[in-house]
């Protein structure tokens, strides 16, 4: 089976930088893995990507050398399931806010005895016709901590077998503080207490940066999985600019 190459440059504590993908092109998925990036997040939790969407940009990402990551909707067997049948090797499931949670996420992402995966689809065998064997050690499984609840109990969460990384919600962990939109000392505490959790418990640890200044400023902390932006981000970064240099030439 062909190795995870994100996956891979991890486990040697090297940081990944990717980009999140949230509108549903499979163009601009297709353009963002030529450019180099390690890996690209593909959301179909809050993005807007259809299933057929979703194959079509794994065809198109996976004979490039960027590694596909995708966000599930919900820590659903059926969803995680279809999703690695698709043709990922990298999925991230959203809201595990309990051991428990977390312990459903690695059942269904992982093949029996580990796990209760069921037979996968013709077209994960691209990947060698040992998938069945080797998908247990090459699929990289991603739970998120994003919430006050789950971040109190970050140790006993990735404390459980199966879990290869943890991404950080750190949004959603402000909704849930009443912190959203506010400067919070306590928020970064508690992403620091993931943070410190992960390490303990030998977990790759991601976080959501929004620049590569931020991405940078994640990875000398000790995060490795992190994206440095979005598409629909890049879209408005690059309009606004147009429109605010058409006004100052009096041209709107």
């Amino acid at each position: 089976m062909r190795k995870n190459r994100l996956l891979e440059k991890l486990r040697t504590g090297k940081p990944a930088f990717g980009i999140w993908l949230s509108a549903g092109s499979p163009i601009l998925a297709e353009e963002a893995a030529h450019l180099g990036f390690d890996w690209v997040l593909l959301d179909t939790q809050h993005g807007h990507w259809g299933y057929d969407a979703m194959l079509n940009a794994f065809q198109v990402v996976s004979p490039t050398d960027t590694e596909m990551v995708t966000r599930v909707a919900w820590n659903d067997p059926s969803q995680i399931g279809t999703t690695l049948d698709a043709g990922t090797l990298s999925i991230i499931v959203p809201m595990v806010n309990s051991r428990e949670e977390a312990q459903r996420a690695v059942a269904a992402a992982r093949y029996p005895p580990q796990g209760m995966r069921s037979a996968a689809s013709i077209r994960v065998f691209r990947y060698g016709s040992d998938y069945i064997h080797k998908a247990n050690e090459e699929v990289m499984l991603t739970i998120m901590i994003e919430t006050r609840e789950a971040a109190q109990q970050a140790d006993e969460i990735l404390s459980v077998p199966g879990i290869d990384c943890c991404l950080i919600g750190p949004g959603d962990m402000a909704i849930s503080m009443g912190t959203f939109g506010k400067e919070s000392a306590e928020h970064e505490a508690l992403i620091q207490k993931i943070l410190e959790a992960g390490k303990r418990h030998n977990v790759i640890m991601g976080f959501p940066a929004g620049t590569v200044e931020e991405a940078l400023k994640r990875a000398s902390q000790g995060f490795q999985l992190l994206t440095c932006g979005s598409d629909i981000g890049a879209f408005w970064e690059v309009l606004r600019r147009s429109v605010k240099d058409l006004k100052a030439q009096g041209s709107l």
